[in-house]
């Protein structure tokens, strides 16, 4: 992710909802002039935001949602981690069947320390995702995400 002074300065917020958002009905836009996320669907708050993204799509980029895939991946690996093998083991079943998410948070809910350490580790993956989404893209940003660490180079 590059972050030059003059680039649009994303709403972090908006950005990871909308990827994280599970109504398939509603597709978020990213503003590559003013960082904002645009959101349309069923019901939108502003009627005319279709209308502004169709006029001008160079400018609103498409922001997707996190797909089946992905999150599979990430319960794969978070459980493949986990120390207790009894855990372990119950989150393995839990994705190998379907609707593998629901299962797989049934399978945390009376582990609350291993839950609270799966919604920690997703975070941390959903960042990655949206940091990834602006250098595929090779889009600069006015500043950077809260969470985002420089890393030296020494």
């Amino acid at each position: 992710m590059r972050i030059t002074v003059d680039a649009p300065r994303p709403v972090w917020d908006d950005f990871e909802f909308a990827i994280d958002c599970a109504d398939r009905e509603l597709r978020s836009y990213y503003d590559t002039v003013t960082g904002e996320v645009c959101v349309t669907g069923p019901f939108e708050d502003d009627p005319g935001e279709r209308e502004r993204i169709d006029a001008d799509p160079a400018r609103y980029l498409e922001i997707g949602h996190l797909d089946g895939r992905t999150e599979h991946e990430w319960m794969t690996g978070f459980s493949e981690a986990v120390d207790d093998p009894q855990l372990r083991a119950r989150l393995q079943r839990a994705i190998a069947g379907p609707r593998s998410l629901r299962r797989f948070k049934d399978a945390l809910r009376p582990e609350p320390a291993a839950r609270e350490r799966w919604f920690a580790f997703r975070d941390g993956l959903v960042k990655q995702w949206i940091e990834q989404w602006f250098a595929a893209r090779d889009l600069a940003v006015g500043a950077p995400p809260t969470w985002w660490v420089t890393r030296r180079t020494d």
